[in-house]
């Protein structure tokens, strides 16, 4: 699956439900033509980011308390938690090799860090194959 089938296969799902009102887990999008925008809950009220429920303690504690009613079933929720985290450590990878740092300066080992390949392998086939087995968890 490349990058223009995940755009038109996938849209945005209910996950929950927060103070009566639907939130949803928007669809991953491809943006700027460099990186994964992926993660986005919200509604018309609201926009925030699921990697923010996990600085309070553990992803899956965090969303069990977070939402009043949640749309995961609960033989899903650890590899929900598991498949989140993983694409948001694979985007962060992907975009460390895309620059060849961290982005804070030049960093002097960027030609060695740098890996085209592998920035490609993943956001081409190991973010799309994580983002279809992360919406198999989300089928009510």
């Amino acid at each position: 699956m490349n990058k223009k089938e995940v755009k038109t296969r996938y849209t945005n799902v209910k996950i929950g439900k927060v103070d009566g009102e639907n939130i949803f887990l928007y669809a991953p999008s491809w943006d700027c033509d460099w990186y994964w925008g992926f993660g986005y809950l919200g509604n018309k009220n609201c926009h925030y980011h699921l990697d923010g429920l996990k600085e309070k303690g553990n992803l899956y504690e965090q969303l069990k308390l977070h939402f009043d009613e949640l749309y995961i079933k609960e033989e899903n929720l650890w590899e929900f938690c598991e498949l989140v985290q993983t694409a948001y450590t694979l985007r962060q990878t992907a975009e460390v090799l895309g620059r060849g740092g961290s982005h804070y300066t030049n960093n002097p080992c960027k030609e060695v860090i740098k890996n085209k390949e592998e920035t490609d392998r993943i956001n081409n086939i190991v973010l799309p194959s994580i983002f279809e087995a992360l919406y198999k968890t989300l089928k009510q």
